[in-house]
């Protein structure tokens, strides 16, 4: 079964997540997503998903994009560290995105 769903983090800001689960486990997981509204778009600023194979994350910073390899091969687990940690940590990827404001 696909689950997919946002939650608003601000008004400016959300998290998206899409993944799938049969029987009650994670089976795929396809994107855990903090998105941020910038000149009247939304923009992805830290991703987390499988689509090298692996469990990464994808952090656009105003430098680029720097991709982090994550140690976690549990998809259930990599799941909820993923929403965790965009939860609690939001605001600092969101100033890495959009550098020093005046």
């Amino acid at each position: 079964m696909r689950h997919t769903y946002v939650a608003p983090l601000s008004n400016q800001d959300r998290l998206r997540v899409d993944f799938e689960t049969q029987r009650g486990r994670v089976t795929a997981l396809h994107v855990v997503q903090y998105e941020t509204i910038r000149h009247g778009a939304w923009h992805a600023v830290a991703r987390y998903d499988t689509a090298h194979g692996f469990v990464h994350l994808d952090l656009h910073t105003q430098f680029g994009q720097v991709k982090y390899q994550v140690p976690i091969q549990d998809l259930g687990d990599a799941l909820t560290f993923a929403i965790n940690d965009l939860k609690d940590n939001w605001t600092v990827y969101k100033n890495q995105f959009l550098g020093p404001q005046p």
